[in-house]
């Protein structure tokens, strides 16, 4: 004895229409709300000063914590992706003055910056004309809004877990 069985409801084309269209936006915009445009802006800044996504995931303090696949994630997305890209772009020109100071000012050092630091004595006592004359002979290794003090500063760190080269 065989039981009819019953034909499966056909979905309205509308239906099947409306569910395919709110699928779209939700991946483009899925990491809109964890990313904020000062995250973008600090991660542009620091894969520009360093040339690592790994470096980056591990010194930089975003607004949230981001794992290393999703710093890639979003590096990829802003530099392939032109619809996250040019929302990206809009949020981050909306910045106040202030806050792109800010997020610049945490932006993290370079080899190359570290390298010149590093020619700076552990045993001499620098002072902010020492860094500032660094400033001015290499313009073009330092990151722009990099300041004397910002500078005196990580030599100071770098002193005190014996990073400097004459130091053991």
């Amino acid at each position: 004895v065989s039981t009819p069985i019953a034909p499966s409801p056909v979905p309205t084309p509308g239906l099947t229409k409306r569910m395919k269209k709110s699928k779209q936006p939700l991946q483009v915009t899925k990491d809109l709300g964890r990313w904020k445009p000062a995250d973008d802006l600090l991660l542009i800044n620091a894969v520009l000063q360093t040339n690592d996504l790994t470096s980056v995931h591990l010194g930089v303090k975003f607004s949230c914590r981001f794992n290393l696949r999703e710093i890639q994630e979003r590096w990829y997305a802003l530099l392939y992706d032109p619809i996250i890209s040019k929302l990206a772009c809009q949020a981050m020109r909306q910045l106040h003055p202030e806050a792109i100071a800010a997020i610049q000012s945490k932006v993290l050092f370079s080899k190359a910056e570290e390298q010149l630091l590093n020619k700076v004595g552990s045993t001499s006592q620098p002072t902010l004309d020492t860094f500032q004359e660094l400033l001015h002979k290499h313009p073009d290794v330092f990151y722009p809004s990099r300041t004397a003090k910002a500078l005196q500063l990580h030599w100071q760190l770098m002193k005190q877990y014996y990073l400097l080269d004459d130091q053991t």
